[in-house]
């Protein structure tokens, strides 16, 4: 899931009930949530759940859980490589 095309990794800045703010490509965006996805939101974040998510660039998708555990020195990597994605397609 992580190597898609459209996924970057995304820190998150500030939570509300309805929306968070994300930081990626050195800007900020807001996310807005259906109500379901704030309960499954909040709930993740009071369970100790990571402040680096993968999120969907297009769609603006948060993705709370997945598959395998992080691991610090290797979510710098995939940021790094997200990013260099990134730059490339906008060239």
């Amino acid at each position: 899931m992580l190597f898609q095309k459209d996924v970057v990794l995304v820190s998150i800045k500030w939570i509300g009930e309805k929306s968070a703010i994300v930081r990626y490509r050195d800007q900020e965006e807001e996310v807005f949530f259906t109500p379901e996805e704030a309960k499954e939101f909040h709930h993740y974040i009071s369970q100790g759940g990571d402040m680096l998510v993968p999120m969907n660039s297009k769609t603006k998708q948060l993705f709370f859980y997945v598959d395998e555990p992080w691991n610090e020195k290797e979510l710098e990597e995939l940021k790094a490589i997200s990013y260099e994605k990134e730059n490339k397609k906008h060239e």
